[in-house]
C-alpha cells in the first residue's frame, strides 16, 4: 500500500463516520485503493463502531500492519481473530497488507516510507538483522516494561529477544523465527554427533564407503554463509561483535580461529570441494537424493526430505542441534525470523503495540504454528499436546530454540554481513590463512562499526 493510498484511505474512513460517505461508495473507492472485498467489509463494520468501543464516538481506529509475504492465509485468519474480538473490544481494527516475496524489495519499501517520514504502514514485519538498523534511524518505536512486562518476555525463547535488542531497549516483538539444524541419516549414524571432531570422525567412517559425502552445507558467498559461520563460531564460544556493545569487535580470537580452521579443513574432505557454491537448494539437493550423511540446513527441508515423491531418503533422516567444539559446551543455531516493530512516525502508537502485544498472545501464536508451521517464539507451545500431535516434528525443537542466538546485533547489518562473507569466502577457497582472514575481518569490522 502506497502513502497516498493510505492517505485515500484515512480520507474515506473520515467520511463514513461523519456520514458524507455511502456504504456502496467506500466499498467502491476500497477497491480503487486495492483493498480486498473482504478487508474492504471487515473495515467498513468496524467504522460503524460498537458499543464496546473505547473510541468516544463509537467509531474504530484504522492501523495497517504490513507484513513479510505469507501463502498460507494463516495471518488474514490471526487478523480476523483480532478485530472480531479484542479489537471490537477496544476500538481498533487491522487491515492486514501482504508483504513482497523479496527481503530486499521490503527493505526498499520500508526505507523509502521511513525516510520520508510517512505513516503509511503502523505495524511493520521485519528481519531479525533490522531491527537495531531502524532503531538507531529513529525509524521504530522502543517498546517499554509497560507495553510488554519483562515477567511476560520471560515466557518466550530468549534468542529473538535478544536479536531485537539494541543498546538496552526492545524494539520489535518476535513472532516466529528460523533456526539451523543438523540432519543426520539413520541407517547410516545411530547416534548423532554433540562435537564438531565426532561430526568429522562419523563422515569419515561413512564416506566414501557408504555415500559419496560426509556433510554438505552453505559455503558460498551470500547471507547464508554467515549463517553457518556464526554457528560454528559459538560452537567454540566465539563472537564477532560484543554482545554488549556493537562498537567493539571480538572476532579475531583463538576461538574464532578455531571455528574457521574448522570450516577450511572440510571443504574437499567431508565436505566437496563444490561446497563453496552451495546455497540452501544445492545442500538440499544432495542430501535428499541421499548423496551426504549429515546436512546443515533450515526446518523447511524436513518436511521435502519425508515427502517420497522429492526424496529418496523418507524417514531415514532425524534432526538434531549443531555441534561445538573447543571449550564450546553447547551448539548454538543461528536465528532468522520474523517480528514486528511500530512505525516512530505512525499516530496510533497505543493501538499499533495492542496489536502487536496480540502476535505474542497463546491464541495467535498457536494459530502460527498449526496453521503454517511456523516456529513461533511462545515457549510453552511446544509443550502443547496438540501441537505435538499434529507437528511432533516440533517436539524435537524446543531444547535448540532455546541455546539459538541471533547474527551480530549492529544498525550497520548489512555492510557488517558483507565483511563477513568476504573473509570467511576468502579463506574457505584458500585464497587466504584463517589468520589472515579474521585479522582482515576484525580490521574491516573496527573501521565500519566505530
Amino acid at each position: 500500500m502506497l502513502h497516498e493510498q493510505r492517505e485515500a484511505l484515512d480520507e474515506m474512513i473520515q467520511k463514513i463516520r461523519s456520514g458524507r460517505l455511502t456504504r456502496r461508495s467506500f466499498l467502491q473507492r476500497a477497491a480503487v485503493v486495492g483493498l480486498s472485498s473482504s478487508a474492504a467489509v471487515s473495515l467498513l463494520e468496524a467504522c460503524g463502531g460498537n458499543s464496546n468501543s473505547q473510541g468516544g464516538n463509537g467509531a474504530s481506529t484504522s492501523i495497517i500492519w504490513q507484513s513479510e509475504q505469507d501463502t498460507t492465509g494463516t495471518y488474514k485468519s490471526i487478523v480476523d481473530t483480532f478485530n472480531n474480538t479484542i479489537g471490537k473490544q477496544k476500538g481498533i481494527h487491522v487491515t492486514w497488507d501482504q508483504g513482497p516475496a523479496e527481503t530486499d524489495t521490503m527493505l526498499a519499501k520500508y526505507n523509502t516510507m521511513f525516510r520520508a517520514r510517512q505513516a503509511t504502514y503502523d505495524v511493520v514485519s521485519v528481519d531479525i538483522v533490522y531491527p537495531a538498523q531502524f532503531a538507531s534511524q529513529g525509524w521504530i518505536s522502543s517498546i517499554s516494561d509497560t507495553d510488554w512486562p519483562q515477567s511476560e518476555r520471560a515466557k518466550y525463547l530468549p534468542g529473538p529477544i535478544q536479536g531485537c535488542t539494541y543498546q538496552g531497549k526492545l524494539w520489535a516483538t518476535p513472532y516466529r523465527l528460523d533456526l539451523g539444524l543438523l540432519y543426520y541419516r539413520t541407517d547410516l549414524i545411530s547416534t548423532p554427533p554433540t562435537t564438531f571432531d565426532q561430526l568429522v570422525s562419523m563422515s569419515k567412517s561413512v564416506s566414501p564407503s557408504k555415500v559419496a559425502n560426509g556433510y554438505v552445507w552453505q559455503g558460498s558467498q551470500y547471507e547464508g554463509l554467515v549463517c553457518d559461520f556464526v554457528e560454528v563460531l559459538y560452537g567454540y564460544n566465539g563472537t564477532i561483535l560484543d554482545p554488549n556493545d556493537a562498537t567493539k569487535v571480538t572476532v579475531n580470537s583463538p576461538e574464532a580461529l578455531q571455528a574457521l580452521t574448522e570450516m577450511v579443513s572440510w571443504v574437499g574432505t567431508i565436505s566437496p570441494s563444490a561446497v563453496t557454491t552451495y546455497q540452501e537448494d544445492q545442500s538440499l539437493g544432495t542430501w535428499k537424493e541421499g548423496n551426504s550423511a549429515f546436512m546443515r540446513n533450515w526446518p523447511y527441508a524436513y518436511a521435502i526430505c519425508n515427502d517420497p515423491t522429492q526424496s529418496k531418503i523418507p524417514h531415514k533422516f532425524d534432526v538434531t542441534s549443531l555441534p561445538y567444539g573447543g571449550s564450546g559446551t553447547a551448539g548454538h543455531s543461528a536465528l532468522g525470523g520474523w517480528n514486528l516493530a511500530v512505525n516512530a512516525y505512525s499516530r496510533k502508537q497505543d493501538q499499533s503495540k495492542e496489536f502487536m502485544v496480540y502476535m505474542l498472545s497463546n491464541s495467535a501464536q498457536m494459530a502460527g504454528i498449526l496453521g503454517a508451521s511456523w516456529t513461533v517464539t511462545l515457549s510453552s507451545v511446544y509443550n502443547d499436546p496438540q501441537v505435538q500431535a499434529k507437528q511432533p516434528f516440533f517436539k524435537k525443537l524446543g531444547p535448540i530454540l532455546a541455546n539459538a542466538k541471533p547474527r551480530p546485533v549492529s544498525p550497520k547489518y548489512s555492510d557488517v554481513s558483507d565483511v563477513i562473507q568476504r573473509n570467511v569466502y576468502g579463506a574457505l577457497k584458500k585464497q587466504m590463512s584463517p589468520t589472515q582472514a579474521l585479522s582482515s575481518m576484525a580490521s574491516q569490522l573496527t573501521t565500519l562499526v566505530s
